[in-house]
């Protein structure tokens, strides 16, 4: 991890060469001058100036209901009779943009008298309303499925989402139920609830989020309860299930001191609460392969620190809509007990150290890189000890195509009998089925080139990927032997939403593997790997 860090401060240089967001050039000029008004306009989905829209695109605007005066107000965080915030208007533009159903934002200022600014604040609304299928198949093994959502519901910002699945081995639906702004207050809350025929989960979460730079404190909360059932894999096919029940809560909160260069103090209490049955009678795997149930109840504290800077760019995952990134280093360490006062009957200290860091190498070039560890210390030794790095490189070789390259390593040790990490199909190895792999260590790296052609079909912009992955699994005493990995090659699709508020980019690929006759075909939404996802694929 340390030499992670070090490499992150060498990086972070670059930050003071990231771009100007587009508001700032305009406002700058206002710094400090007493806003006198803020004028909200709100543009629909296919608004572009044109006087004559074609009939598709007008009779597409009439359906749609445009994000509400009210929601982009609550998202400000300057008001009238403040002196300008540049940065605070900058980053004003930023959250509006996260809430994802709308795309573009400008913020610009006018003169009004000695002292005073006109503030006028343009948004530009995505689709909303979406309906969308999805398959993967290799082999014998297949998942296919559909979904239904509003991401702005009657244009107030809360999402409803409905998904149905049928596969091989489980088939199911989930509902989901969001608004990021309850009651128009900063707290946001979520409902999720999914049936399937292997587990059913119910999860509500609570959440006051870190809004701004200038937000010292944050609180994240989620109450939770999952029936399903695990299952173990050998050689891609199943092998051995059990049930497993778990009730869990887990609270967090952050306290922060500093803006751009940042302290922060977290505590957190975790609640859980495992149950674990027999899924086949009287067979001799099940006191070798179920663990034991455990009840953990504990409460942590940590710290950390962070230095962050603000970017926005296009076309590195996405197809051109606005990609906000968090350039930077952060570090954290957090140390909790689990012990019987709170109810627990495994008696232990967790540790988690992680770190990670974005930057702009130079201007067409970003790199990533995350790195976290966490083990529990019982009864005289450590054990549970998992490891995951990973390290991206973006390299932007012209406006639309982008080389990315991603090394993934996860790593267990002195694991559960049952534990295992699973390598194949969409979550990195695309020439292999879902289960092919199994171990409890993995090593994988994927290059992928993408690029967007000029060709544009109803704003949805046309592209591909070219695309080769190679890793591969291990158990404890295995040796690691690089001329056993495997690998595969494809070609893929991509289609980039330009007007959608989530799943911008829709993707089709077909891998064939190296090391055996096989391919497979998938049909998802977004990149395998992203530099705003947690360890690429999670």
């Amino acid at each position: 991890m340390i030499h992670r860090i070090l490499l992150s401060v060498i990086l972070l240089y670059t930050l003071a060469r990231a771009n100007d967001f587009q508001c700032e050039e305009n406002l700058r000029q206002f710094e400090g001058k007493v806003i006198k008004s803020i004028n909200i306009e709100r543009k629909n989905v296919f608004e572009n100036g044109e006087a004559d829209l074609p009939f598709y695109y007008r009779w597409a605007n009439s359906l749609h209901i445009k994000t509400r005066k009210s929601v982009i107000e609550g998202e400000l965080l300057f008001e009238v009779g403040q002196p300008l915030d540049v940065e605070k208007a900058v980053e004003s533009a930023r959250n509006i943009r996260l809430r994802m159903f709308i795309g573009e934002v400008i913020i610009t200022g006018s003169p009004n008298g000695d002292n005073g600014v006109d503030i006028t604040v343009t948004t530009h609304d995505n689709w909303t309303t979406k309906a969308a299928v999805f398959l993967e198949t290799a082999g014998d093994s297949y998942e296919y499925g559909a979904s239904v959502a509003e991401d702005n519901l009657l244009g107030y910002g809360r999402i409803v989402q409905l998904t149905g699945i049928l596969s091989d081995d489980d088939d199911g639906y989930t509902v989901f139920f969001n608004d990021d702004r309850v009651g128009r207050t900063r707290w946001s809350g979520s409902f999720l609830y999914s049936r399937f025929q292997l587990s059913s989960t119910i999860l509500f979460s609570a959440n006051r989020p870190q809004y701004s730079l200038d937000v010292p404190y944050g609180i994240y909360a989620i109450f939770g309860r999952t029936d399903g059932t695990t299952r173990l894999f050998s050689g891609g096919e199943e092998f051995f299930r059990y049930n497993r029940l778990l009730n869990n809560i887990d609270f967090e909160s952050v306290y922060s001191i500093g803006r751009e260069k940042r302290l922060n103090f977290y505590a957190l209490y975790n609640y859980e609460d495992y149950d674990y049955s027999e899924y086949y009678d009287n067979t001799a795997l099940n006191d070798i392969l179920i663990p034991s149930d455990e009840k953990r109840s504990y409460l942590s504290l940590g710290m950390g620190g962070a230095l962050i800077k603000y970017d926005l760019v296009r076309y590195l995952d996405e197809a051109g809509t606005p990609e906000d990134l968090t350039l930077g280093i952060t570090a954290k360490v957090i140390i909790g007990r689990s012990i019987p006062e709170f109810g627990a009957d495994f008696i232990g200290t967790r540790t988690i150290m992680s770190s990670n860091f974005l930057a702009r190498a130079f201007d067409p070039v970003f790199i990533k890189g995350a790195d976290l560890v966490e083990w529990w210390y019982r009864e005289g030794r450590s054990e549970r000890i998992r490891h995951l790095s990973e390290l991206m490189f973006y390299y932007k070789t012209a406006e639309t195509q982008v080389f990315a390259v991603r090394a993934f390593t996860d790593f267990a040790w002195r694991e559960r009998a049952s534990y295992q990490t699973i390598l194949g199909g969409s979550n990195g190895l695309r020439g292999y089925s879902s289960h092919e792999l199994e171990g409890n260590r993995l090593a994988l790296s994927n290059m992928e080139y993408r690029f967007y052609t000029p060709l544009e079909i109803f704003t949805v912009r046309i592209g591909g990927a070219l695309f080769f992955d190679i890793g591969d699994v291990w158990r404890n005493g295995e040796t690691i032997r690089f001329d056993n990995l495997k690998s595969d090659v494809g070609i893929g699709l991509r289609f980039g939403l330009t007007k959608s508020s989530t799943s911008r980019v829709l993707r089709l690929d077909i891998a064939r593997a190296l090391t055996e006759d096989n391919y497979n075909i998938s049909l998802g939404t977004g990149m395998v790997f992203s530099l705003g996802s947690k360890f690429g694929h999670e």
